[in-house]
Formats: structure tokens, sequence, C-alpha cells
């Protein structure tokens, strides 16, 4: 995981996002597989594209995100996307989230929420989540710099995530990490 430097504020964290992909980059491993065979640097373009969307939409640090997908690998695009921009992962309904990740066919409601859903049968007012991966490599989210505390999840806080992540390195299988994210 990466030390502290310039880029972070002191008694700051990078967010668990950065931690798994950006440091990863950095160091020069982008190459190397993270989840099965995909890369560091392909996983850091599908999740920052993700954040790019959801910053369009209004998702603010501690801000709750619900994931619900049944494929391993989306959620961990998804986990990380949230983590990206400071949101909170939850895998449970929040009325307060702005909003949902979710697999086509899911029976969370939209109640006033954006959802952006995985599947062939998506349909409006929904968005469709790989017409929103193209459209967020346009305005791809910067990772936020958080205080240690913050939340990452309703059970865990940034720093104790990251913890999580660096006792047991990549490569990971999808479901792994989906495990590890709490997704």
């Amino acid at each position: 995981m990466p030390e502290p430097s310039l880029w972070q504020p002191a008694g700051m964290t990078p967010n668990v996002s950065f931690a798994l992909l950006d440091s990863a980059v950095i160091a020069g491993r982008s190459e190397e597989p993270v989840v099965g065979t995909m890369t560091h640097a392909r996983l850091l373009e599908e999740v920052a594209a993700l954040g790019g969307v959801l910053v369009a939409l209004g998702v603010e640090p501690a801000g709750p995100v619900v994931v619900d997908l049944e494929d391993d690998q989306d959620a961990v695009v998804a986990a990380l996307a949230v983590a990206r921009v400071g949101g909170v992962v939850t895998t449970q309904d929040d009325p307060a989230a702005l909003v949902v990740l979710a697999s086509s066919g899911t029976d969370l409601p939209a109640a006033g929420r954006v959802r952006i859903l995985r599947g062939d049968d998506v349909r409006e007012p929904d968005l469709e989540w790989r017409a929103m991966i193209r459209a967020g490599r346009t305005d791809p989210a910067a990772t936020r710099v958080l205080e240690p505390g913050a939340a990452y999840s309703r059970e865990r806080s940034v720093a104790e995530q990251i913890a999580v992540l660096a006792a047991s390195p990549p490569p990971y299988t999808a479901a792994g990490l989906r495990s590890l994210l709490q997704v």
C-alpha cells in the first residue's frame, strides 16, 4: 500500500480504490493481474469511468450507494467506483442513496433514485451499465483523499478496508475480491 507523500495531506489516507489500483499503477505494476486476468490498469479504467458517472449523478463523499449486482466482477467495479469518489458502499437498500447499482430484474425500487442496471432488459428511466461505463470514460473520476476514519461501508472505515486488502494481496479471483470488499 502507498506511503504518505506530497499528494497525501497529513492525517489523511488514500481511499480504497487508490490503495488497490492507483498505487499499483504508479509503482509500475499496471499490467499485472489484479482480478483474474484483468490488470490493475484495466480495472482502474473501468472503476474511474463508473466513478465519473457517480460524480455526475451527485454522489458525494459519505453518500451511500446501493450495490446489488449478481456478477462478481461487476460488484468489484461498483464497490471500487463508490470508494473512489468517497461514497459509502452498502448492499442494503438505503433511502438516502442517490444511486442504485444493480442487476436488471432487481426488486430495489427507483423511488426517486437513479438506477444503473447491468443486463439486457434495461428500460427507461433506468440507465444501462455498459452505456454508463462508456460515458464515464469521457470524464473519469479522480480519487478522493479521505480521513482514515471515513466510512467505506457500514461495517468498516477506509483505513480498516485498506488493511483488509493489504493482508491479502492480489491477484484475486473476482469472488474473492468481492468478498473482501463486502459486496
